[in-house]
């Protein structure tokens, strides 16, 4: 099963929506629907025993690990498209939950990112299955970096905005902001968000 796809079956099987918001507890690598194993430094990964699990939805490979904040929800939704929208829909919940933490300056970027200036903090996934929306993301609160770089190579599509820099150059946390918001706030802020707000995503 790929990451968190127990959350599209239970919508897939009921029709409810559901939500997850959590921590991850070790460092594991995703690779997005379309990636390719090539693109991953799998010298590195093999030598740290880190793990490589399959995401449905777009977006490139991604290194999930403790001081990261994953969203990931399932909910019927009233149109096949509009993936735009819905996507930045979900992502402005993201930026309002932390802007209630007072860490502002949260902005929307190229198609699915959040980022303060031109630094990435968070990435986003979209998985449609006829009306379900599956939605994943992955926020940046003080996690490594570097681990970035030691498991995945450049990504063979970029967004303008990264202009060819390096994932530490074009990467950051909230902590590296001067952001001092535990992971453990930032997640009961969210959960607290998602949850008054997925019923009104249509």
């Amino acid at each position: 099963m790929t990451v968190n796809e127990d959350l599209l079956l239970y919508t897939e099987e009921t029709g409810k929506p559901l939500f997850r918001v959590y921590e991850p507890d070790a460092v594991e690598v995703v690779l997005g629907a379309g990636c390719r194993r090539d693109n991953l430094l799998l010298d590195n990964i093999s030598t740290d025993n880190v793990p490589v699990r399959l995401r449905k939805g777009g977006g490139g490979s991604v290194v999930l690990s403790p001081g990261q904040i994953v969203v990931a929800l399932s909910k019927v939704v009233g149109s096949r498209f509009n993936n735009l929208e819905y996507m930045r829909s979900i992502n402005e919940w993201i930026i309002d939950a932390l802007a209630l933490l007072g860490i502002n300056g949260v902005v929307h970027r190229g198609i699915s990112d959040l980022a303060i200036g031109d630094r990435k903090i968070l990435g986003a996934s979209l998985h449609r299955k006829r009306r379900i929306l599956f939605y994943q993301s992955s926020l940046l609160v003080s996690n490594d970096i570097s681990l970035f770089s030691r498991y995945l190579k450049h990504p063979p599509r970029e967004p303008d905005y990264r202009g060819g820099r390096s994932h530490e150059e074009f990467c950051t946390n909230l902590s590296s902001e001067g952001f001092d918001v535990t992971v453990r706030a930032i997640i009961e802020a969210l959960r607290a968000v998602v949850s008054d707000r997925i019923s009104l995503l249509w």
